[in-house]
């Protein structure tokens, strides 16, 4: 599976960036991931068109579904055996989700009902998805 997290995002490295590090490096046991950050966006920005290809987009918003670690877990199993073998998460700027990126989003998934700084949200979805992972593996992470 290919997992993109996209962020809408002005500034460039953070001091989240060595946690980040160490759970892309996790995750690539079981997927192949990659960020992408976009710099410079209007309201008439999207996402690139070379990630929508064959993939799920989920966008993450406050008023979004919320799962538990197992629940977030059974979804991706869900997507997966749907035959969804890309997905990519949508993180919206600091005045929220550029509207042609919204129009884009195919589902939309909360981490919480807080608001976060980008940096803290890519962290969050990165262990989350490592966690999932190591959920539907079997693994002692979760535990």
């Amino acid at each position: 599976m290919k997992i993109t997290i996209v962020s809408f995002q002005r500034q460039g490295s953070t001091d989240c960036d060595e946690a980040i590090a160490d759970y892309v490096r996790r995750l690539q046991a079981h997927v192949e991931l990659e960020l992408h950050q976009i710099r410079k966006w209007s309201d008439d920005t999207g996402v690139p068109a070379k990630l929508l290809e064959r993939s799920r987009v989920i966008g993450l918003y406050i008023e979004g579904k919320s799962f538990s670690s197992e629940g977030l877990a059974q979804r991706l199993q869900q997507l997966m055996n749907g035959g969804h073998s890309s997905l990519v998460f949508v993180i919206g700027a600091a005045d929220g989700m550029p509207r042609l990126a919204a129009q884009q989003v195919q589902e939309r998934w909360s981490l919480s009902s807080l608001t976060f700084p980008h940096q803290v949200t890519r962290l969050l979805v990165v262990e989350a998805l490592y966690r999932s992972f190591d959920i539907l593996h079997g693994g002692k992470y979760h535990k």
